[in-house]
Order: structure tokens, then sequence, then C-alpha cells
């Protein structure tokens, strides 16, 4: 059944090379239009950034691009050690560790622990979030404030099932962040976090990917749950992390 990612296209503003939004268009595999779109979903490529957008609708006039500069990824990125996360991941006397981060989506926890030290492999399945991950940590580059964090993390685009069979080197932590189930409650969630729904959609079922995980002998398997959720795939963890709203299977 069609969905509505599949009219998704691609318009370039003109201060864009030709040869970069045609590159684009071909790896995604994706239709470039000359001018701004007026109804559904589009990506937009400028000199400054990749940006998701659905045009016309109301609910949804923003844009979702990845930032690694912003107010709370500093926030975030100058106390590290306080993050629950970090302290799930945490591996002692380990300098660098090698961490995997299953189901990168933006990137946000990724760059948290490259930022506390870990050597992180970023794997994303949705061609387009992969997109916009590779373009904000191509921008984050060139900033000479993330360049040694940045440095440390690789992204790759692909069923992480799959790659997580075929590694190179064993992983000291991987970590896996499966989408929450739908919520019972009316609020909407943040404008962000509906325009990454609708681009990733349901998206695999998660049980095989923490299979996989497991199969590689990693020192920690680090998941992150909804605070009163059930485990994923009714197995119990070695010990759990509680925050206020989520909580960390070990």
């Amino acid at each position: 059944m069609p969905t509505p990612l599949d009219a998704l296209v691609l318009w370039a503003a003109a201060d864009v090379p030709r040869l970069r939004a045609a590159e684009l268009s071909h790896l995604l595999r994706i239709p470039c239009v000359a001018t701004a779109p007026q109804q559904g979903p589009f990506l937009h490529l400028s000199g400054q950034r990749l940006e998701f957008r659905m045009a016309g609708d109301t609910e949804l006039p923003g844009a979702l691009w990845v930032d690694f500069d912003n107010d709370d990824a500093r926030r975030r990125s100058r106390q590290p050690g306080g993050e629950l996360l970090v302290r799930a991941a945490k591996i002692r006397q380990m300098e660098q560790p090698l961490l995997i981060d299953a189901t990168a989506g933006l990137g946000r926890d990724g760059f948290l622990l490259a930022c506390q030290g870990f050597r992180v492999q970023m794997i994303e399945a949705n061609p387009i979030v992969a997109a916009l991950l590779a373009n904000g940590l191509d921008r984050a580059r060139l900033l000479p404030h993330l360049h040694a964090a940045v440095s440390r993390i690789r992204l790759i685009q692909g069923d992480a099932v799959d790659i997580l069979a075929t590694l190179d080197e064993q992983p000291a932590v991987i970590s896996l962040d499966p989408m929450f189930p739908e919520r019972t409650k009316s609020a909407k969630v943040k404008q962000n976090l509906r325009l990454l729904q609708l681009l990733d959609g349901k998206g695999s079922p998660p049980e095989p990917l923490l299979q996989a995980a497991l199969a590689t002998g990693a020192r920690k398997v680090v998941v992150k749950r909804p605070l009163k959720g059930p485990f994923l795939a009714d197995l119990p963890p070695s010990y759990t992390l509680k925050g206020k709203a989520v909580r960390f299977d070990i």
C-alpha cells in the first residue's frame, strides 16, 4: 500500500551545486524538483543543511534536521558523565572502547557517547534519516570544538541485524533505542519526533536486533525502555538504571 513518503522529492536551493543535488537524488532514489513543493513530503538541500519538511501540513510547519551545536547538545556534552546513558554504557579501565549505536536515528545519543570518549559506530537503517545524520556530522566536522568527538564517529547505513553479524571488531558496548510503543495519551509528541516517526514509520521489530546484539559477545548491551514498559523480548536484564521517564536495561 502506498505511503505519503512514496511521494518524497528533493528540492535543492540555488546555492547548491547541481552535481551535489544530483548525487543525493541518485543515492536516495528520489526525484529532484526545480521549485519548492506546495504539498507533501520533501527534502530541502541548501548551502546550510539538509532538512525534511512536510509542505502544506499546518500541524507540522517546521523542519527536521540534525544539529550537534545547539543548546541541548552543548548542555549534554558539557557534562556527559552525569547522563544516565553514559553511566549505563561506561566500561571501567578501558580507553576509547568501541560502542555500536545500532539504532542511530538523529545521532544525539551516539554523539553524547563520543563526547565521553567512546569510539562510536552508528548504524541507521532508514536511508533518509541516515542522509540527515550524515549531513549533520559533515557540518559538525567543520567546527573546531566538535572535531575531536566527531572524529570518533563512523556512520553506516543498513540493517543492523546483518551488520552486527559481520563485524571486524568486537564491540565493548551495543546501544539499542527501539521506538517506544504508541502512546495511549492524546497529547502530541514534539514536532521533531513526529517528523522522525513519519519518516521512519514503524521500523523493524526490535526483538531480532536484541538477539543479534547479544550474539556479538559485547560486554554490555544497553536497551532504552519506557520507565514502566515491559522488558524487550521479555528478557530480564542483568540490572537496570532508572530515570524520571525512561530506564536503561543492561
